[in-house]
């Protein structure tokens, strides 16, 4: 179900209508992205039982502390922080880096040249063993202070991290993450990391172009590229449709296919958490 708003957007779904199905949740996994926080709720058998969404609209900051707080000390899901084994964060700043070429400080200003940073904005780098790189993202330090005061025992990655792993050997193949504003996405062929970007788009076209562009700067005939989508809520699936227009034989992100809106934020919530 969803519950909209001139400025917000809750959405919740539930694996049945059990009523004790709150009782059952014992593990949980957060995703913190601009305007918008996923919480999927697990069985101890790592089973998805829930996933809850809240979002705002863009005529608020994007990253607005007093949004997160209040649902960090309000979601019935994080009520108890230590159930929280995974939070990730989805930027909108980051960088992919190869390992040979990473160094510390001149990765932080080559990030400071390409994107907006505030004073405050903390940097994090992140090792990916698979693609043989670094991942350096920036987040404001209220919102990493605020992760590090609620959960300071569960692991923090950036949300894009399940994409560089269990990748086909063969095959080319591209991965979205989709939310209202943003798509984070990489391509790989035959195993190999060709290309990846966290980038904004207004309709699924914007998606499909930039797609469409490196496919072919990448000589890949377009038939044969795999293309998966995972979503952050139910929202995206009207985008993920009109994409399909484009790349038909479209799946979720663990190769599925759409029956309802669900689907792809369900994807993304198992990827997710077995990161973890």
């Amino acid at each position: 179900m969803a519950k909209t708003n001139n400025n917000s957007n809750q959405q919740v779904w539930n694996v049945s209508d059990d009523d004790s199905l709150y009782g059952q949740v014992s593990q949980a996994a957060v995703l913190l992205l601009p305007r918008g926080l996923l919480v999927a709720g697990f069985r101890q058998d790592n089973d998805l039982l829930t996933l809850h969404y809240s979002g705002y609209n863009n005529n608020r900051p994007i990253w607005e502390l007093a949004f997160f707080e209040q649902l960090f000390a309000h979601e019935p899901l994080l009520a108890t922080k230590a159930t929280v084994k995974g939070v990730f964060i989805l930027p909108d700043r980051q960088l992919l880096i190869p390992d040979e070429l990473y160094d510390k400080t001149e990765a932080e200003n080559w990030l400071r040249k390409i994107h907006f940073m505030e004073r405050s904005d903390v940097f994090q780098c992140y090792a990916l063993p698979e693609a043989k790189a670094q991942y350096l993202i920036a987040v404001p330090v209220n919102i990493t202070e605020l992760i590090r005061i609620n959960f300071n025992k569960a692991t923090i990655l950036p949300a894009s991290v399940y994409q560089f792993s269990n990748i086909p050997a063969k095959g080319a193949v591209v991965q979205c993450l989709i939310s209202a504003e943003q798509v984070s996405t990489t391509l790989h062929n035959n195993g190999q990391l060709l290309w990846h970007n966290v980038f904004d788009y207004n309709k699924a076209e914007d998606i499909a172009y930039m797609l469409m562009q490196v496919i072919d700067e990448n000589l890949i005939p377009r038939h044969q590229v795999t293309v998966r989508c995972n979503a952050v809520s139910a929202a995206e699936h009207k985008v993920i449709g009109n994409l399909s227009q484009y790349f038909p034989g479209i799946t979720t992100g663990d190769g599925y296919g759409f029956t309802s809106g669900w689907e792809s934020a369900v994807s993304l919530a198992l990827q997710l958490f077995s990161c973890v």
